[in-house]
């Protein structure tokens, strides 16, 4: 028997924490909790080198894939708060990756520039990458997965 496996159990302070048995490992909320840390812990590592956070990225990937688009309505899409959007958008304007421009007295417009389409294209091909590593780890195919999830949050 394995020293572990013998003090499983008896309150030795030594026993590490991943060999506990837990009530929560068959539950699926908690499964898809821990794949998705994982998953955001991958990405943000993939991202650091760009010196942009894993939420700056998908609104700059969002942005890309939708020029000119309502700030108000990017913020619905990626489920960003109005009071989180502002500041999110000002930090990117900053560094000089997306305009915007009024398009009514109270909705903004947004567009990359140029330097932001250049980002944009790098960073998606890293989260693709971080993605990729992940799929290739499933045993069953990935729009099935995306599909059973999508159904879970509607």
């Amino acid at each position: 028997m394995r020293q572990d496996d013998q003090n499983a159990g008896n309150g030795s302070e030594d026993t590490p924490a991943a060999l506990l048995p837990s009530p929560l490992d068959n539950m699926m909320g908690y499964r898809i909790r821990r794949a998705s840390m994982a998953m955001m812990h991958d990405l943000a590592h993939a991202l650091r080198p760009f010196d942009i956070s894993v939420g700056e990225a998908s609104l700059l990937i969002m942005v890309g894939a939708n020029p000119g688009c309502r700030q108000s309505d990017l913020g619905r899409a990626l489920e960003i708060k109005r009071a989180n959007m502002t500041p999110l958008v000002g930090r990117l304007k900053a560094r000089g990756l997306i305009t915007d421009a009024p398009i009514d007295g109270r909705s903004l417009s947004l567009t990359l520039t140029e330097e932001g389409e250049t980002l944009q294209k790098v960073l998606l091909a890293h989260a693709q990458a971080s993605n990729d590593r992940f799929r290739k780890r499933l045993a069953l195919d990935e729009k099935d997965l995306i599909a059973a999830m999508a159904a879970l949050a509607r």
